[in-house]
């Protein structure tokens, strides 16, 4: 059974030692449409179809360089948003100046708190020994895709980069671990996103290169403990954008057969943000777009040619 989904990254700007990459594979407009959606979902909780992505015992590393290796793979996972009518999209104020510094040319359509999401997740070993594999999910707005990449500190210390969530599982042989990644932190990923934005536009000069990025997404770290690190880079609610997506890997130092499958639930709070489940396009429910831009922390691996 060969669940290996080794394809680039898209838009990948962060290069690695060994000129292979974690994969992505291509977004297409039917991974936009409705129809993701399964039937009988009622009011205004949708829930996607799984999305799968699985690792083998054949996918090779996408970064080697002495004594590290890392197997990485990753799908894109969509969460079923619309886009504004162009009456609304008249209504929207300017963006926020860190917004507009991506591209925004007005205020988010949907905010952080117009949506309430819940990731449901299902890791599986599928081999006879223990393996410790990384589950990571990096979000989306309506404007980047986040995208960590890895350091490089001295000859013998390689560091990377914190995904948004960023945990590791042991699983037993044959084991399979249900979790959930609740609206509070699902709510955390995308002020995180933001703030690494607003970051990355005031320009602090980090010394420490990544610290700051990675400070942001330690899944320890929330942006309601007034951090005096992050703080002042923490946008004002009605300024962030809403999670429109996201990214979902897992990583390993060993090859091994593992896989994870989730499912996404996405309440409406605002009333008109999700796209109705019965799939009605019009001009009035067109699907947001993928964002354009990535977003990765300012120091990355040199590209080997």
């Amino acid at each position: 059974m060969n669940l290996a989904i080794p394809v680039s990254r898209l838009g990948a700007s962060a290069p690695t030692r060994a000129g292979l990459r974690p994969h992505v594979l291509p977004l297409v407009s039917a991974m936009w449409m409705v129809a993701a959606i399964l039937a009988g979902c009622q009011g205004d909780s949708q829930v996607t179809r799984p999305s799968l992505v699985g690792m083998t015992d054949t996918t090779p590393p996408y970064y080697s360089v002495g004594e590290t290796t890392l197997y990485e793979v990753q799908i894109p996972v969509t969460i079923p948003m619309r886009m504004p009518n162009q009456t609304e999209a008249n209504a929207l104020g300017p963006a926020p100046a860190y917004l507009g510094s991506f591209g925004a040319a007005t205020a988010p359509f949907t905010k952080v708190d117009d949506v309430q999401t819940t990731i449901r997740f299902t890791l599986t070993n599928l081999d006879d020994a223990q393996h410790a594999v990384e589950l990571l999910v990096d979000p989306w707005n309506s404007e980047v895709m986040y995208q960590p990449g890895i350091e490089i500190v001295s000859d013998e210390e390689t560091l990377p980069d914190l995904s948004g969530y960023d945990r590791f599982y042991v699983l037993d042989k044959k084991q399979r671990v249900v979790g959930t990644i609740v609206p509070d932190d699902t709510r955390e990923l995308a002020v995180d996103l933001a703030t690494v934005m607003n970051i990355q536009f005031s320009d602090p000069g980090d010394p420490d290169g990544n610290g700051l990025f990675n400070h942001t997404f330690n899944l320890q770290n929330r942006s309601s403990d007034n951090d005096p690190l992050i703080s002042q880079y923490i946008p004002q609610p009605q300024d962030i954008p809403a999670m429109i997506g996201f990214t979902l890997g897992l990583r390993s130092t060993e090859p091994m057969n593992v896989a994870v499958e989730v499912t996404v639930d996405v309440q409406d709070l605002a009333g008109d943000r999700v796209l109705p489940p019965d799939g009605t396009l019009d001009d009035n429910n067109q699907p947001l777009p993928p964002p354009m831009g990535t977003l990765a922390p300012p120091k990355v691996t040199p590209q080997m040619d």
